[in-house]
């Protein structure tokens, strides 16, 4: 079940939009910046041109030349369960899978299918939240550290490890959510919360500085591992 309070602000925010559109050009920026290298470097030896790439969760992204899967898709791409895929086993090389696990109540049994689909070497690449906030895509199930996604991945070896958005994405997440935890009236919430994003959407920035520090992994927003098929 989603989360009432969440999915009451989120209704709010689609009655705003749909009677003044305008506000739209007013919608605060990310919380969160990306600052991690590994997925660059996946694609660059795993390139979907030369090699058979599966976007797994792919959701508006496009990468030229992979395969796009995801359960609410359109063309081009496959609409599919990612815990039930229609590949054959053995079909790809390389599997990209970012800010997927979270959002499905299952996580192993998805891990399990991008294993199946996996040619013997073949690899998988795995962004996942830690210190995020709740969003609900259309729900948000769990967080995952570096040691629960060993756990998660024990049939994979496990090649590298990146904080892929640093603590401070973290922390500004968090900063621009708190106002509105005060309020129960939902318009005085959101009202904060707007407030609040286009405040402290420049502290994001900072994990340019931060996100490859040693001890970032501690209260980073969200990690990345590469892993290979054993």
């Amino acid at each position: 079940m989603t989360d009432p309070a969440a999915e009451s602000l989120q209704s709010v925010q689609r009655q705003l939009l749909a009677t003044a559109p305008w506000l739209r050009w007013l919608k605060p920026p990310s919380p969160t910046i990306n600052t991690g290298r590994l997925l660059q470097r996946v694609l660059a030896t795993y390139s979907p041109a030369t090699h058979r790439v599966l976007d797994l969760g792919c959701g508006e992204r496009r990468l030229p030349g992979a395969v796009r899967c995801d359960l609410f898709l359109g063309s081009p791409g496959i609409r599919a369960d990612a815990a039930r895929l229609p590949f054959r086993s053995g079909a790809f090389d390389c599997v990209v899978s970012t800010a997927v696990l979270e959002h499905v109540p299952y996580p192993r049994r998805v891990i399990r299918e991008a294993y199946r689909v996996l040619r013997p070497r073949g690899v998988l690449y795995v962004e996942v939240p830690f210190l995020e906030g709740f969003h609900a895509d259309p729900d948000d199930y769990q967080r995952f550290t570096f040691r629960g996604l060993d756990v998660l991945l024990h049939r994979f070896e496990v090649l590298e490890r990146e904080v892929c958005v640093g603590p401070n994405s973290a922390l500004a997440w968090m900063l621009r959510e708190y106002p509105a935890a005060w309020f129960g009236n939902l318009r005085l919430a959101l009202a904060a919360k707007f407030v609040a994003a286009w405040v402290t959407a420049p502290i994001r920035y900072l994990d340019w500085l931060m996100a490859n520090r040693a001890g970032a992994f501690r209260i980073a927003a969200g990690l990345a591992v590469l892993a290979r098929r054993k």
